[in-house]
């Protein structure tokens, strides 16, 4: 990838929105601009060699059904290819949707103004119709080119020539609907439909105009929103892997471009993880506060940047927001993002026959869907509540949250909306927790009031319920000092979401989706790291040694795990060494096990050029949130021993957040001067402008989305990023990403 600009083949500004749902739903150095992020340039392209290239590979079922997959959104069937070599879809269960039943494939691109001819066979053992779709594969799911026809027994050719008129897409999906499709009879009941000789030629491309963002990045990169006076200031000035870097840097005031300190680079070498010869520029010794640029001779200059003492201020109000704009069950104020309450309705309980229903309303929509999740509420819970502990004095009151006013800090307030919620999902009679509440399908681009399907509680699992009992047993102590009744239900709940784990053997654990859920799964099939982090939880809060005697019993083994929904090892270590007796037998070999990790933290910032925490080959879906996680561990340690290093390396994985990376991206949705515009959110896609405040995936080395595959394969690993919203595997947002961010931004501050 060429630096000091990303190209990508888009002809348009993509809206925003979610995945999985079905179809119709779910470089020479440059110098960097301060002002403009995204310009457009319009090339004639050359098309000659790709008017006789079928894109649809595989279109004739010879190599069985490589590239081909079958979706399902409460329908059910299955795919194969028959020794004739066509694809079978054998519909079991039509479904309600017209995508209920969706065979498609992925992996070719249209271009704006090219001329398509797209053809394929059909036939049906009954007679029905279904809706073939070339479409955008993420957004509103836009059909680009698509039409409803009726099949039968008898095998027919449909040929359809289309002009590509709605921007470039270099990652689209063909897809055929074959649900409840409009005209299908009401009776439809099992059968077979038979695909063969799929074909999309480029038939004219005379025509074709790319129209090519390019996103305008920098070579020298900083933390767009800011350092505190007297901290380490660094930052990377970059180019191709081989290039000399070296020569002297200043410090520009922004203001009246003055030059207000000089330096030379320095530490030039290969960065692995992004491909790219790299050298720093450190200017910790400018202190004054003011807004400032780096400025090179041979490698452009940065964004701008502020160096004061309340330059996280507004970051980290709208980083908190977020949470309550994630709200479920009530009335949002807010001028854009504001809406009515949603997902009212009583749940029903997944295989319950008995006709009961669950009141679960309130708590928060975790991600750009409206699921809520138990784990992933948990961690969330958790990191927010650790950081009260550990920060108190960096949260007030006065947040604009409904509840500020009453005394007690905002993010406590918040944190209840969720823990409220979380008290819900425990099943009164068994104490067992439910893994999560969702439809049984994504919804379509909605606000969360227009989400009006059955709500369902999936099944009871102990890894939700581990979570569960630690992070009530945390609230216990948390908010004894503000409302004593709550901390008592909260300790009860934790005490009794043990007694559950207590009576449920280890090899009845974790948590897999049943049968026709397809909403987000958060598997975990492990739940040792659960149990412990209960235990530890309940030790610390209750100081019951009928707690530390069962506690001890994974204390003697290794614990694993981070400060994941699914790894919660660190947690339950953290809560051992920050209450259990050190002369314990048990306490050094937790201790290794938890200081190993920071070790390997630090081990690894050392290596980087970014100073990021990941390693070379650690780029994988949700990257940001490691980094965060990775801070706040360095935090957490440095609660424990304290080390001026762990401070200081948890800062740079702010900076790295903050813009100081190889994609020049503030990571954090509406701050700095390049920050992401198209997250995988559905509230954002709806209102067509991005939620302020929330932290993206960040670079997934894996490429795990279609767009991912089509536009970032030639790039290293770190610069596996793409702002769009068809990206859901880069660009997606959640709670409990948000919730280290804040933990590492309070910390940073406060240390």
């Amino acid at each position: 990838m060429r630096k000091g600009k990303q190209i990508l083949a888009w002809a348009m500004v993509l809206t925003m929105g979610l995945s999985m749902a079905g179809c119709g739903k779910k470089d020479p150095t440059t110098e960097a601009s301060s002002t403009e992020a995204t310009t457009e340039a319009t090339t004639e392209a050359t098309t000659e060699d790709l008017t006789n290239v079928n894109q649809i590979q595989n279109g004739d079922f010879s190599e069985e059904l490589t590239n081909w997959f079958i979706y399902t959104n409460g329908g059910s069937a299955s795919q194969s290819v028959t020794a004739e070599q066509e694809m079978e879809i054998k519909v079991n269960n039509p479904g309600k949707l017209d995508y209920a039943v969706q065979p498609y494939y992925d992996g070719f691109k249209l271009e704006t103004g090219g001329v398509y001819e797209f053809s394929f066979d059909v036939y049906s053992t009954v007679e029905r119709t279904v809706h073939w779709r070339l479409q955008m594969n993420g957004g509103d799911y836009k059909a680009y080119a698509d039409e409803i026809i009726t099949i039968n027994e008898e095998k027919q050719h449909v040929t359809y020539e289309f002009t590509m008129e709605d921007g470039t897409d270099p990652a689209p999906r063909l897809c055929v609907n074959m649900g409840m499709v409009e005209g299908c009879p009401a009776d439809l009941g099992e059968h077979s439909v038979y695909f063969d000789n799929f074909e999309l030629y480029l038939k004219d491309g005379s025509g074709i105009v790319v129209n090519d963002t390019v996103i305008e990045t920098s070579d020298i990169n900083v933390n767009q929103i800011g350092y505190f006076p007297t901290v380490e200031k660094k930052a990377v000035v970059r180019s191709e892997a081989g290039t000399d870097i070296s020569g002297s840097f200043d410090v520009v005031n922004v203001e009246n471009d003055e030059v207000v300190y000089s330096g030379e680079l320095e530490n030039s070498m290969i960065n692995e993880a992004s491909a790219e010869q790299t050298a720093i520029a450190d200017f910790s010794e400018l202190t004054t506060p003011g807004t400032y640029k780096i400025v090179t001779e041979n490698f452009g200059e940065s964004f701008p940047f502020e160096i004061g003492e309340d330059i996280y201020d507004e970051a980290f109000d709208s980083v908190m927001r977020m949470f309550y704009l994630q709200r479920c069950g009530e009335e949002i104020t807010d001028d854009i993002f504001g809406h009515a309450a949603c997902h009212t309705g009583t749940a029903i309980i997944y295989g319950d026959t008995s006709g009961k229903t669950v009141e679960v309303s309130s708590g928060w929509h975790d991600a750009g869907d409206y699921g809520r999740y138990t784990v992933a509420g948990a961690k969330a819970v958790a990191d927010l509540m650790l950081a009260y502990e550990a920060y108190g004095e960096s949260f007030g009151d006065d947040t604009g949250i409904p509840e500020s006013g009453n005394g007690v800090p905002d993010v406590l307030d918040e944190v209840r909306v969720e823990l409220e919620w979380m008290l819900m999902m425990q099943d009164p009679a068994t104490g067992g927790v439910y893994h999560k509440i969702t439809c049984e399908n994504f919804p379509e681009s909605v606000m969360p009031e227009e989400e009006v399907a059955q709500l369902v509680l999936a099944p009871i699992s102990t890894t939700a319920t581990g979570d569960f009992a630690a992070t009530m047993a945390m609230a216990s102590r948390v908010y004894e000092e503000f409302d004593s009744d709550f901390a008592t239900q909260c300790l009860n709940a934790a005490k009794k979401a043990n007694g559950y784990l207590e009576v449920t053997p280890s090899d009845n654990v974790g948590f897999r989706n049943p049968e026709s859920i397809v909403t987000g799964e958060y598997g975990d099939m492990k739940d040792k790291d659960e149990r412990f982090w209960a235990l530890a939880e309940l030790y610390k809060t209750t100081g019951d040694d009928a707690y530390l005697t069962k506690l001890e019993e994974y204390a003697s083994t290794r614990i694993t795990g981070g400060l994941g929904w699914q790894g919660v090892g660190m947690y339950g270590m953290y809560a051992y060494l920050s209450s259990v007796d050190s002369s314990n037998e048990n306490y050094q070999k937790v201790e290794e096990s938890f200081f190993a990790n920071i070790d390997s933290i630090l081990e690894k910032a050392k290596a980087d050029a970014y100073s990021v925490s990941l390693g070379a080959n650690d780029c994988t879906w949700g990257s940001n949130m490691s980094v965060a996680n990775n801070g706040m561990m360095l935090l957490m340690a440095n609660q424990l021993k304290a080390n001026e290093e762990y401070v200081n390396v948890a800062r740079l994985q702010l900076d790295y957040i903050m813009g100081t990376n190889t994609n020049s991206y503030c990571f954090i949705t509406g701050f700095g001067t390049l920050s992401p515009e198209n997250p995988h959110h559905r509230p954002s896609e709806v209102k067509g402008t991005a939620m302020e405040g929330m932290l993206i995936g960040g670079p997934d080395a894996n490429l795990e989305d279609p767009y991912a595959k089509a536009t970032l394969t030639e790039n290293a690993n770190a610069a596996r990023y793409v702002d769009n919203v068809q990206s859901f595997s880069c660009n997606e947002i959640t709670i409990y990403w948000n919730s280290p961010l804040v933990y590492l931004m309070a910390g940073v501050e406060a240390e």
